[in-house]
């Protein structure tokens, strides 16, 4: 086989949906392998992130994620641009009690206005002191129960339940989908594929958000994913 041989892959979306300040954005950046930083950083309207994913079964997708900015002035923005994704990763702070119970109001929104995509719960900020928990293991549990989700605790900040997370809503969202965008993308035979993601480009949307690469940060904005 040539080692020059190339390799087309389609495209596949994602959103991430939950109040500012649960950690969404450094999420995104956790999966990208960008620096974590302990600053606020904002996103201001949606932001669009392309990346490369390895599927269970071995073929590669084209990975389009939308971090969308929580505040409820954009909330019309964010479910606008994410009525087409393929699956939703509704992200909570287990230190903020209020940022769990609006998981409701997050899935009434994606009722409304989304193509019944493919969910998944993240538990943010795993990494703190769990004397800072406001939200118990056995209310997640039977949550979860009730809305038939499937969840994970993640660190953006460690990369706890990043990965796995993600390999999850991917693949369900792979499985369930009969068809994709028809975007089409080339990956080279030097692409590097550690923990199965290829970084390609960060595209931003609105936000104003610096690049995409190993060990950069976002710039800063005035409001907080």
């Amino acid at each position: 086989m040539s080692s020059n041989k190339q390799v087309t892959v389609k495209a596949i979306k994602l959103g991430l949906l939950g109040d500012s300040r649960v950690g969404k954005t450094a999420i995104c950046d956790s999966l990208l392998n960008l620096e974590f930083s302990e600053e606020s950083i904002g996103t201001i309207g949606n932001v669009k992130l392309d990346t490369i994913f390895k599927l269970k079964d071995g073929n590669s997708i084209k990975l389009i994620l939308w971090d969308s900015a929580g505040q409820e002035r954009f909330r019309s923005v964010a479910m606008g641009a994410l009525k087409a994704v393929k699956g939703i990763v509704l992200v909570f702070d287990i230190t903020s009690h209020e940022s769990f119970e609006n998981i409701n109001m997050w899935l009434k929104q994606i009722n409304e206005h989304c193509n019944n995509p493919c969910l998944v719960l993240f538990g943010n900020k795993i990494d703190l002191d769990q004397s800072l928990r406001q939200v118990t293991p056995e209310e997640i549990k039977k949550f979860c129960n009730e809305k038939n989700l499937t969840y994970f605790e993640t660190s953006a900040k460690t990369k706890q339940g990043i990965n796995d997370g993600f390999n999850y809503i991917v693949n369900e969202a792979y499985e369930k989908a009969q068809g994709f965008i028809d975007t089409n993308i080339v990956i080279g035979p030097n692409s590097n594929n550690d923990n199965n993601i290829i970084i390609k480009n960060k595209n931003d949307i609105e936000s104003g958000c610096g690049c995409a690469g190993n060990k950069k940060k976002r710039r800063k904005s005035k409001d907080t994913s």
